[in-house]
């Protein structure tokens, strides 16, 4: 026996595949003020659009999934705003399940 038929390297990991999927979620954000009283402070609150229900096995394939969602998301009419810094749709890569229905970032001060 030689010495590599008791070594098996998995391949799909030297390609980029992972065993745990990874999952797409589009959310409506907004950003959130309040806080006057203490300075202000600013968050973005995250509502959960849709799912994009095909799991994807390589970094390859969500980058390749992510880079047809972007100019998509940037002239979908629901969501188009003159304030993309106010509400703006984003997508989100998750492992191994979908994303929550929201949630929103850490407050800070302005």
């Amino acid at each position: 026996m030689s010495h590599f038929e008791n070594k098996y390297i998995d391949t799909r990991y030297l390609m980029g595949y992972s065993r745990i999927m990874k999952y797409i979620s589009i959310y409506h954000a907004t950003r959130e003020h309040g806080g006057d009283e203490e300075g202000g402070w600013s968050y973005w609150a995250r509502g959960k659009v849709q799912d994009i229900k095909v799991g994807l096995d390589t970094d390859a394939k969500v980058q390749r999934a992510m880079n047809r969602l972007r100019p998509a998301m940037k002239r979908h009419p629901q969501f188009a705003d003159d304030n993309p810094h106010l509400s703006r749709l984003e997508a989100h890569v998750f492992e191994g399940q979908h994303g929550p229905e929201y949630y929103s970032d850490q407050s800070y001060y302005d």
